[in-house]
């Protein structure tokens, strides 16, 4: 099993699968993971959805209509496929998605090392 992290105080764990990021495709495998029963953890530096936060001007919508923007399990309003989500609705969205997964907010990953039975995952955590 890889070491899911070693923070600053010496303090281990350990994960089958580490994750790094919590953004759209991150969450997306760890829903998929946890279907499967897989022991993992979705290590994210910032807030869920943070680029969408961060990084987007707060008028920013999808590019693609709600009908491409797919996440498992996951359906859009019916008569919303023509719509563009705009940036809040979109961190809504992944926050909501994010609910039942096992994600670590405010955990930077500072170095992933192959070693022994694994990987040795660094984190500010």
């Amino acid at each position: 099993m890889p070491d899911e992290g070693r923070s600053m105080n010496r303090t281990r764990s350990r994960a089958d699968v580490v994750i790094v990021g919590g953004g759209q495709a991150g969450l997306a495998v760890s829903y998929y993971l946890r279907a499967l029963g897989v022991e993992h953890v979705v290590l994210e530096r910032g807030q869920i959805a943070e680029s969408w936060r961060s990084a987007r001007w707060d008028s920013f919508t999808l590019v693609t209509p709600n009908w491409m923007t797919r996440l498992p399990g996951h359906t859009m309003s019916a008569g919303t496929g023509g719509d563009f989500l705009p940036r809040d609705a979109v961190v809504a969205m992944l926050e909501r998605f994010a609910d039942e997964l096992p994600v670590h907010t405010g955990t930077e990953v500072l170095s992933v090392a192959c070693g022994g039975d694994g990987y040795r995952v660094v984190t500010t955590l």
